[in-house]
């Protein structure tokens, strides 16, 4: 089952990583033409500006699920790094990854419906009418999603470190 869960997560990370390099470089090229059509040919773009943030918000949303898996992210470690025992601070990653898991899910059950709301609204974006902001508002969910698998990985990792001992004095 963990087998499974580590090649599972190793295809997402791929597809993720892919996904990275294709919303940094268009982010990029988008940037870069605006700068080169505002400046030099005055003729600014009305949109690029706008695509260029849904990219950074793709690359926020979806790096985060990296992150998970990596242990990358933003922790306290002033709270971990007061205890001395190796089980204590193994416990407390524990913690940390179920409460984190905790929040996908309620983020998953709430913010999945109202993004299916836009899309049913038809809500489009100001400055590109071929784009329908729900398809925007689903990064989240799906961000999310991806994530809960990358944070069980985690999880599983610190308790299979932890042996009988540690366990019972975590």
């Amino acid at each position: 089952m963990y087998g499974l869960l580590r090649y599972v997560n190793d295809k997402i990370t791929w597809i993720l990583n892919v996904l990275m390099v294709a919303l940094m470089s268009g982010m990029v090229v988008l940037i870069f033409a605006q700068v080169i059509y505002r400046y030099i040919l005055l003729q600014p773009l009305s949109w690029s500006e706008e695509l260029a943030k849904y990219f950074f918000s793709g690359i926020t949303l979806f790096g985060s699920a990296i992150l998970f898996r990596e242990a990358k992210h933003i922790s306290m470690s002033l709270l971990r790094n007061f205890f001395k025992s190796v089980a204590v601070k193994r416990g407390l990653d524990i913690a940390a990854g179920l409460l984190s898991a905790l929040f996908l899910v309620v983020v998953i059950v709430y913010a999945f419906p109202m993004a299916l709301q836009i899309l049913d609204f038809e809500v489009i974006s100001p400055s590109m009418e071929w784009l329908k902001m729900g398809y925007i508002f689903l990064m989240l969910p799906v961000s999310a999603v991806l994530s809960l698998p990358m944070i069980l990985e985690s999880v599983i990792d610190a308790w299979s470190k932890m042996d009988e001992s540690e366990r019972n004095e975590a």
